[in-house]
């Protein structure tokens, strides 16, 4: 799914709800489900939950509807979690901005590489994923951990794209490096730091590291993830087993959640309830080389929104999107388990619907 895809996800919400026409809304969302959509999605305004649905199925073969506390892999929507953990250990003085990596792992072959650098997407660092599917760097039999990537970074000299701080390219390896980082600062599990500085405090008890084929989970509220395409009622099941050898692997992803549990997260964001205003600013904003990427997220403005942040996630049938609107404090969130592509054409329809309603 394009970010313009999702974009128009989200002014389906924004339009139509200016005028609280809820069951229009239900009954468009419905009109994707008929298409094949499943998932569940949620829009906020300020302090107040306005609408939340949904759409499809937790597990076809079971015919498990999904409801509020169904639990999705949040794929890439998961990164900002990581931020917010490497900016409270900034809060509580064990990292800086500035921090080179090599104090940390002084065997890394990198120099120059900062804590910024790798929150901004400005490492360099070569994609963990181009080679770890290598047979003469991974055994594919062997699923992979945050240290292994670590070990291979350490060991391979794998050269760098390109000079730290010079560029901007996403990179799920520098969010797997910031968990480490958290692991190694902290001396627990990245999943342990992440329920006791973040999920128990905030009241998120429906979130939580899943690493299903690494560590079997047999929670009940867990959705399944389908790649399907044509019949909603015959969904194309589900696990890449290529992509099992990234099944160890956090920071980038792994995060299990629900459209609620991030509306209290997005909540906590916007009232500094886990880091300083002046932090939360800076992970909402871009800088010099990197204009519309903060740290997790990615920064957008335009003229009838305002400056707004999202991100969107996409691993193994999932398709997350979420946006949060700084001036008007409107949150929509988005979760899908079945890669459910096929936005465009019911999108504009619901869009044209939704800015009628407003004239």
């Amino acid at each position: 799914m394009t970010l313009n895809q999702l974009t128009l996800v989200f002014c389906l919400f924004y339009f139509s709800l200016q005028s609280q026409n809820l069951k229009a809304i239900d009954s468009l969302m419905k009109l994707h489900e008929d298409n094949g959509f499943s998932g569940n999605v949620l829009y906020a305004n300020k302090d107040s939950i306005v609408f939340k649905g949904s759409y499809g199925y937790a597990n076809f073969e079971k015919e498990i509807k999904l409801n509020d506390n169904s639990k999705f892999d949040l794929a890439s929507l998961s990164k900002q979690f990581t931020a917010v953990s490497i900016l409270m250990l900034i809060e509580q003085k064990k990292l800086q901005y500035t921090t080179d990596i090599k104090t940390i792992w002084p065997n890394l072959p990198y120099n120059g590489i900062t804590i910024e650098h790798l929150l901004r997407h400005q490492s360099g660092l070569p994609d963990y994923m181009g080679f770890l599917e290598k047979k003469s760097y991974w055994d594919q039999s062997k699923i992979a951990t945050n240290q292994d990537i670590i070990n291979l970074l350490t060991t391979s000299n794998f050269p760098l794209l390109f000079k730290s701080g010079t560029e901007n390219r996403y990179s799920n390896t520098g969010y797997v490096v910031l968990a480490s980082i958290v692991e190694k600062l902290s001396e627990t599990t990245f999943e342990e730091f992440l329920q006791k500085n973040i999920f128990t405090p905030l009241d998120m008890n429906n979130s939580k590291i899943v690493r299903r084929i690494y560590k079997p989970d047999n929670d009940p509220n867990l959705t399944v993830g389908y790649f399907k395409k044509g019949n909603k009622n015959k969904p194309n099941y589900l696990f890449n087993d290529e992509l099992k050898i990234y099944d160890g692997i956090v920071g980038d992803g792994m995060i299990h959640t629900t459209t609620t549990d991030l509306y209290k997260w997005i909540k906590a964001l916007k009232n500094n309830t886990l880091i300083s205003k002046s932090n939360t600013e800076k992970m909402f904003s871009g800088d010099a080389i990197s204009s519309s990427t903060g740290f997790g997220l990615m920064i957008q403005d335009s003229k009838s929104l305002g400056k707004y942040v999202l991100h969107t996630g996409n691993w193994q049938g999932y398709i997350n999107f979420m946006l949060y609107v700084l001036k008007s404090e409107e949150f929509v969130v988005i979760l899908s388990n079945n890669s459910y592509e096929e936005y465009s054409l019911i999108n504009n329809q619901l869009i044209k619907n939704g800015r009628q309603s407003t004239n």
